[in-house]
């Protein structure tokens, strides 16, 4: 199949460069965006075909839907518009809160739907996206989709759709957690004393190195928390402090937010 992109953006190139660097062909690719401008910068990355219109799209094409979730609808019936035979072979959104159930009433009955729930650290490769699989979706489908994602970073797949709204409340949304934390510490750090530039640098690098043991030491992340707990000492005084802040409690009302929040998203998108 030829991977059709209907949106040009930072997801959809990011997309289309981890294709690239995985041994895709130019001619497998095609990028189809409203905007000239947005198509001319595409194709001079690239080297790709960009497209104005849904009316070149063909049964060999998989779509990724990657513009803004309340254009997700004008751009299925747009779709649907074209001749039957015009239909494509699967679909694939990465469009937050767009339900695969509103898309199957948008477009033709039996169409192969992947939705995605990715973050925005798969523009550097490093992305987590969960992934759900409408019943139309044979298994070549599936494999597409986790060849096309996992060219952003890890893939995981949900059986319920309805666990796509964990995902966004913890994957989707929590690169943001961990800028506001990061952020909060480098200015506790200039209130003690440190410049602004050597607090970033210290925070940073300290968030990388956790994330990078909690992914690749083996111990859970609870365990290497206690590891460097001793009983008495800095850390000890911190981490008894967060609980006595009660932020386990503001995690878990946070997630929560963002879990009812991308419910109700689903809904107002597929009205």
């Amino acid at each position: 199949m030829r991977w059709t992109f209907i949106g040009g953006g930072n997801m959809a190139s990011s997309l289309i460069g981890g294709l690239l660097q995985n041994g895709a062909s130019t001619d497998t690719i095609q990028v189809l965006d409203v905007d000239a401008a947005q198509r001319e910068a595409v194709s001079a990355r690239f080297g790709v075909s960009c497209i104005s219109s849904t009316q070149s799209i063909t049964a060999d094409d998989a779509v990724v839907i990657a513009v803004k979730p309340n254009n997700v609808k004008l751009v299925c019936e747009s779709i649907k518009s074209n001749e039957a035979s015009a239909q494509p072979g699967m679909v694939l959104s990465v469009a937050a809160g767009v339900t695969a159930a509103a898309m199957q009433n948008w477009l033709s009955e039996n169409t192969a739907i992947v939705r995605s729930m990715p973050n925005t650290p798969a523009l550097l490769g490093l992305g987590a996206t969960g992934l759900f699989a409408n019943a139309a979706c044979a298994p070549q489908h599936k494999n597409m989709a986790e060849e096309l994602m996992q060219a952003a970073g890890i893939t995981v797949w949900v059986d319920k759709e309805a666990q796509l709204d964990a995902v966004t409340a913890l994957s989707g949304s929590g690169p943001a957690y961990f800028f506001y934390l990061i952020e909060q510490m480098i200015q506790c750090a200039v209130d003690l004393g440190l410049p602004k530039d050597t607090a970033k640098q210290l925070a940073v690098q300290t968030a990388l190195g956790a994330s990078t043991m909690a992914r690749d030491a083996g111990p859970s992340p609870a365990e290497l928390r206690k590891q460097v707990t001793s009983k008495g000492g800095t850390t000890h005084a911190a981490i008894t402090t967060f609980d006595e802040h009660k932020l386990p409690d503001a995690v878990k009302a946070a997630m929560q937010a963002a879990h009812e929040r991308a419910i109700e998203l689903g809904k107002e998108f597929g009205e």
